[in-house]
């Protein structure tokens, strides 16, 4: 088959890492795929992986020259489909598709990424586009919340991760900590720095590593400071492959508000992490057996998030060690990027 995926967003999120990562594996599976964005780092990554792609304009919604535009490169690549990510691309790319008889999937990213109003409503009707979910959470959450579509036209893939060749590292008597995400209020940041700051307080051997930019970046670096934390904290900024850092780490620590089932916590667990999240959304469908203490109820304080975490540290290193291993097996098991990506084609030939 012949796939092509469009992405207008600017800023750097989950679903370019995956878009990416399933279009270099099911270029590994025989199929051949396109990648369309308008992020030269969403361009360059993918181009490094072999994989075609192209940065272009979107222009405005509905607009009949930028609907030409992609009639026109639709033509020539001749795909079998297209999957989009957000509104702005249905409102270009998937009329034009529409037009051309393409088939037309949408990723949902989070239950309530499509607002609930007739404008929406009615690009559904016309449109008729296959909604695709990361997770079951997010399919249900937007069932409910967009009552007018159907479930025959939705599925869930859950996203895979490659299988990581590391040698899982517990060296260090520091553990080391690792967030990768943005730094946005809803991602919980500053009460994880207060979780943190109670471990610095009692003398535990620990280091921080924060990787991601946003809104906050500056606020949290000021509170970094007042809580007296720098000496265990490392911002690292955005990083285009986070891997080698992960690979150094101990422990992934999510203690976001919202998610869907975030990416973030599959690349982590993929390198042998010990997972520890806030129970939201659905990230209890990836969680591994054997964890669940570490999965901590939304309305917790931070002394719980410093409990949690204090337990951690003083895990005797064969029992890290093994931990780490059960983490690493559980997304080979489970979430291996073959599997999903040859269940992804699987679901794209039945739609098409």
């Amino acid at each position: 088959m012949k796939i092509a995926f469009f992405n207008a967003t600017t800023g750097w999120g989950g679903v370019k890492t995956w878009t990416i990562d399933v279009a270099e594996e099911l270029q590994n599976l025989g199929h051949d795929v396109v990648l369309i964005g308008k992020d030269d780092r969403f361009r360059n990554r993918a181009v490094s992986k072999n994989i075609r792609a192209f940065n272009v304009k979107f222009g405005a919604d509905f607009s009949p020259i930028s609907i030409i535009k992609f009639l026109l490169f639709l033509q020539k690549e001749q795909p079998d489909a297209i999957i989009v990510n957000v509104s702005k691309e249905l409102r270009t790319v998937g009329i034009a598709a529409k037009l051309l008889g393409i088939p037309l999937i949408q990723r949902i990213g989070l239950p309530k990424d499509m607002k609930r109003c007739a404008k929406v409503q009615l690009l559904d009707k016309i449109l008729r586009p296959h909604y695709l979910f990361p997770c079951n959470y997010n399919r249900d959450g937007m069932l409910e919340h967009l009552p007018f579509v159907k479930k025959d036209r939705t599925s869930t893939v859950y996203t895979g991760k490659p299988t990581r060749p590391n040698l899982l590292s517990t060296s260090s008597d520091t553990i080391q900590f690792v967030t990768t995400s943005q730094l946005n209020r809803k991602k919980g940041h500053a009460e994880l720095m207060e979780a943190m700051s109670l471990l610095a307080k009692q003398g535990s051997p620990f280091h921080w590593h924060i990787v991601g930019t946003g809104t906050e970046e500056e606020l949290l670096k000021k509170r970094c400071s007042e809580l007296n934390l720098s000496e265990h904290v490392t911002w690292h900024g955005w990083v285009q492959n986070v891997f080698p850092l992960l690979e150094k780490a101990d422990c992934f620590v999510l203690p976001s508000f919202f998610e869907g089932l975030p990416n973030t916590l599959l690349e982590a667990m993929s390198c042998g992490l010990i997972p520890i999240a806030r129970d939201v959304g659905g990230i209890h469908e990836a969680w591994p057996q054997g964890f669940e203490d570490l999965l901590i109820a939304k309305a917790e304080k931070a002394s719980t998030w410093a409990s949690r975490l204090q337990e951690i540290i003083e895990l005797p290193k064969e029992t890290l060690f093994q931990k780490k291993l059960s983490v690493k097996q559980h997304m080979e098991t489970n979430f291996n990027i073959t599997t999903q990506a040859a269940m992804l084609a699987e679901e794209i030939k039945r739609i098409s």
